[in-house]
């Protein structure tokens, strides 16, 4: 009975080299209909030179720094008061 059983072919691993054939990160989850898309979104993308992205970074600190220097005042003052009702 032996002789008629046909046996399975050995399989023969190779060793791991640590190539990467493709990488796989950020696609847990995503069906290649959502990458397809995830693609047109990032193809339709408004493109900003150097120089634009610099003046967008300086108007948004013009913008919201005088608040943050107004908060960070403030909490100063608190901290300061705090420390001179709490130090006697």
């Amino acid at each position: 009975m032996s002789k008629n059983k046909k046996t399975k072919p050995k399989v023969v691993y190779k060793e791991d080299d640590g190539r990467t054939i493709y990488s796989m990160a950020g696609l847990e989850g995503r069906t290649p209909e959502e990458l397809e898309e995830r693609d047109k979104q990032r193809k339709n993308r408004v493109k900003v030179t150097h120089k634009e992205r610099r003046a967008m970074i300086a108007a948004a600190f013009q913008v919201y720094g005088p608040m943050l220097l107004i908060i960070l005042v403030g909490f100063g003052l608190a901290a300061t008061i705090v420390y001179l009702l709490f130090s006697r």
